[in-house]
């Protein structure tokens, strides 16, 4: 299932009072200048991008939240080259560029093992939304 269909099978009853829309166009390219300022590698980017293109964020539904690309909370963990892309209940979604992956872990696990570890964004928004 890509992100789309679970997004219209499994969201739509989370979000009953939130409209389901994209990030604008200007704030898709103020994400990327900042990302690709801080050198985020062109796939990660690509990836977000292409997830906020569908849908801005995800707005604590059920304890899951996918910050909006216009938050800064996004960039708040870069010196330690990981972005902060949401969470859910304890759990942290992040990209680490250690691990060169989109990661599911806790404030001081980047992932919990390498089920939690994701090259595509979409799978682990997934994931986190079944934890």
């Amino acid at each position: 299932m890509n992100l789309m269909e679970w997004v219209q099978a499994t969201l739509p009853e989370l979000m009953s009072d939130h409209e389901i829309k994209p990030a604008s166009a200007e704030s898709l390219v103020i994400f990327t200048a900042k990302a690709t300022v801080q050198l985020v590698p062109n796939e990660v980017i690509s990836q977000l991008v292409s997830f906020y293109a569908h849908l801005a964020e995800v707005p604590c539904l059920d304890s899951l939240v996918v910050h909006h690309c216009d938050d800064p909370i996004i960039f708040e963990w870069w010196g330690d080259k990981e972005l902060w892309l949401g969470s859910k209940d304890f759990y942290v979604l992040r990209w680490s560029a250690e691990k060169a992956c989109f990661c599911i872990g806790d404030v001081s696990n980047v992932s919990f093992g390498e089920d939690e570890e994701f090259p595509d964004f979409n799978d682990a928004v997934i994931h986190l939304a079944t934890l």
